[in-house]
């Protein structure tokens, strides 16, 4: 499990936790999956409505995602992560969150969150039919973020403005 420096020294909530263990290890109840099984159900992504929902198409390739995605890192000061595949995305994401500094115990917590929000927004569009902008997805991980962060990088995440 190299990804396993995104499960400890997290911050996030344990519910976003538990959200990128079930991301990682490709068993979230995505509609390929389910189709898989024999679910006859809509398999086109809820967020974006232009392809396939995938675990790699959810988090990697899907417009709403990186759009989320490119907030946050702008929020911090980072670039956004930009990968051509599951494993480019997930080697990127080991590569940011290893460690112990600041920055790696924030982007722990942001990717985690993300992930989190990400799914649950999915669930919103497809068993609530309501639908929440990007945008304010972003700033609710930005401030689930600056309440959850630990006294060790309160000074950085209260550095930024959002």
């Amino acid at each position: 499990m190299p990804w396993k420096c995104l499960m400890f020294g997290n911050a996030a909530r344990p519910k976003a936790k538990f959200t990128v263990w079930l991301q990682m290890q490709n068993i979230l109840l995505t509609a390929d999956r389910l189709n898989k099984w024999g679910m006859m159900i809509d398999t086109k992504c809820s967020l974006c409505q232009k392809a396939k929902e995938t675990r790699d198409h959810l988090f990697v390739e899907c417009e709403y995602t990186k759009a989320v995605m490119h907030k946050l890192m702008s929020w911090t000061q980072n670039q956004s992560i930009v990968a051509g595949s599951w494993e480019q995305h997930v080697q990127e994401v080991i590569k940011r969150a290893k460690g112990k500094s600041k920055e790696a115990q924030l982007f722990k917590m942001l990717y985690s969150e993300l992930v989190h929000y990400i799914w649950i927004e999915r669930n919103r569009r497809i068993f609530e039919k309501t639908s929440i902008g990007w945008e304010r997805i972003a700033k609710e991980i930005a401030c689930v973020c600056c309440v959850r962060a630990p006294p060790r990088i309160v000074d950085i995440v209260q550095r930024y403005s959002f």
